[in-house]
């Protein structure tokens, strides 16, 4: 009986992304799928973690597109057959829901900020000597200070190394449109890491 078990799971590891999704959808085989979620689930954490600045949140969303993903996994079979057209499909379902949190976020902290007026004098902001002085905490600290959009395409291309395409298809914007503001994201990066020097 192990023996067995042990060799499924071989065969379901090495299945294609595509197969393993046809397994799940066609005969709710939860192996496959389970395969499949275990292939892209720490590059998810890390995109929605370096987006969103907040692992428990980045948790909740990861954990959100997988369920958007076992709901309906035929989603994820219309996306063209090029072999990073499912992950690139999970990447902009937490894209979106990145971008969803932190707008309620920010609409949250409006709504708290508004009420703390009304009570008492806001807090003055935090010191800013309080910042790493190694490099690599002042680029994540600059690029942390970029908008929210702007941070977003450089994660994509830095971290995940996606083309302009596949930016493009994530975010929804035109490939113009990509190259464009990651111009702009690169721009404003030097600057804030030029006023930091």
């Amino acid at each position: 009986m192990w023996q067995t078990s042990r060799d499924g799971e071989h065969v379901l590891q090495n299945m294609t992304d595509r197969q393993l999704i046809r397994a799940y959808a066609g005969a709710q085989d939860c192996r496959a799928f389970g395969v499949f979620l275990g292939r892209h689930e720490s590059a998810l954490l890390s995109f929605a973690a370096a987006f969103l600045r907040d692992d428990t949140l980045a948790q909740d969303v990861v954990q959100e597109a997988f369920l958007r993903a076992a709901r309906n996994p035929h989603r994820l079979l219309e996306s063209p057959a090029d072999g990073a057209s499912e992950r690139n499909w999970l990447l902009k379902v937490v894209r979106d829901l990145s971008v969803d949190r932190l707008r309620r976020r920010a609409a949250e902290r409006r709504a708290l900020e508004k009420l703390a007026a009304g009570a008492e004098p806001a807090a003055p902001p935090a010191d800013a000597a309080a910042e790493k002085q190694e490099e690599a905490g002042q680029v994540r600290a600059g690029l942390d200070r970029l908008p929210p959009r702007l941070r977003e395409l450089l994660i994509l291309k830095v971290r995940e190394q996606k083309s302009y395409k596949e930016i493009a298809q994530i975010t929804g914007l035109s490939v113009t449109n990509v190259g464009f503001l990651l111009h702009q994201a690169l721009k404003e990066l030097g600057k804030e890491l030029g006023s930091r020097v």
